[in-house]
């Protein structure tokens, strides 16, 4: 064997064994590894909504009402009836063709709890702009506790430049026509999705929220559509009683002349 083939034996030698090396140590640390599915995972899933489950009696009582200056409303907390240790909230609304929002948290500290809502937005050097021809959307609040609930209803804004006397819900189920409203430039009708106190009697419709920006007062005709037919009653809330009023009844359509209130319901 000449040297030329000495040194070539020599490298395949030691190739060989840094094959049979590797192998090993491969084999080695395969053995000591934990399956991936040991290790601990940091993604926190997303828990779905389950929304207006929770039974009417149970729910909050919740208002939307729009302030004098028409840039701000005040989404109010006025009884929580299902207990929980901390809320929040995501209010929608249509501008125009866009659509905005605002969340935050609710305080259930001490109730009534307030927080003003600006209908616009600001820029890091604080110039803020007013959105325009705002026509209401959603809002969705969500509860925690030792069960946790979710709500969504939907409002609808007026700007009643024009001095309008009718105004309805989003959803038509509420129909209010009052002379005496010409004289109020902001409304707010609010799906709510609970109903203050104790109601007098089975509520068989929505929950009917009607706030203003000036102190509302006078009468009107009010129609609300129910979910089911029998004998029905509006009944009205002043902000410390009900009152109930004659009502005319035609199928799931009840009808009464009725003194302005902030919230309205139908009941059997």
């Amino acid at each position: 064997m000449n040297m030329n083939q000495k040194y070539l034996a020599m490298a395949i030698g030691v190739v060989g064994l840094l094959v049979i090396g590797g192998g090993i140590f491969a084999v080695t640390r395969m053995s000591n590894a934990q399956p991936a599915d040991q290790g601990k995972t940091t993604t926190k899933k997303r828990v779905a909504d389950e929304l207006n489950k929770i039974a009417v009696d149970q729910r909050p009582y919740l208002t939307l009402k729009p302030e004098v200056d028409g840039n701000n409303i005040t989404l109010s907390l006025l009884e929580l009836k299902k207990a929980a240790s901390t809320g929040e909230y995501e209010l929608e609304y249509q501008s125009g063709s866009l659509l905005q929002g605002a969340f935050g948290e609710l305080k259930l500290e001490a109730l009534p709890a307030m927080t003003k809502i600006f209908l616009g937005s600001c820029s890091a050097g604080g110039k803020c702009t007013f959105h325009e021809d705002i026509r209401g959307g959603s809002l969705l609040t969500r509860f925690e506790g030792a069960e946790r609930y979710a709500l969504k209803s939907d409002w609808r804004y007026f700007d009643n430049a024009a001095k309008a006397s009718e105004f309805s819900s989003k959803d038509a189920k509420f129909q209010l026509i009052s002379p005496d409203m010409k004289t109020q430039r902001y409304v707010i009708v609010f799906n709510a999705a609970g109903y203050p106190g104790t109601a007098p009697g089975s509520v068989v419709s929505e929950v009917f929220s009607l706030q203003t920006s000036n102190i509302l007062t006078g009468k009107g005709t009010l129609v609300i559509r129910a979910n089911e037919e029998g004998k029905l009653k509006i009944a009205g809330w002043d902000g410390q009683t009900w009152k109930t009023f004659d009502t005319k009844v035609d199928g799931k359509t009840a009808t009464a002349e009725v003194t302005l209130m902030e919230a309205y319901v139908v009941i059997k």
